[in-house]
């Protein structure tokens, strides 16, 4: 943890706000919150208001995504 503002690195938190998942997962924040709010995904929670992404459960979402596709077809639509 870093003690100067008692921060976390992203890649170090488990639940990531969506704008944090956008940034750490290079995807569009719109393109985000969409995913975030399709509840057959299962990859956030609703806590206090607010919606939050589960990394690792994100993680293996965009490693299913890989397994499904062809290598050579590797572009992944999220729209």
């Amino acid at each position: 943890m870093n003690t100067e503002n008692n921060t976390m690195p992203i890649q170090d938190k488990y639940l990531l706000t969506c704008r944090e998942a956008a940034i750490y997962f290079n995807i569009g924040l719109k393109n985000m919150r969409s995913l975030a709010r399709d509840r057959s995904l299962k990859i956030s929670v609703k806590l206090r208001g607010r919606t939050l992404i589960v990394r690792p459960k994100f993680e293996e979402y965009v490693l299913r995504l890989l397994e499904d596709k062809p290598a050579e077809d590797l572009s992944v639509s999220l729209s």
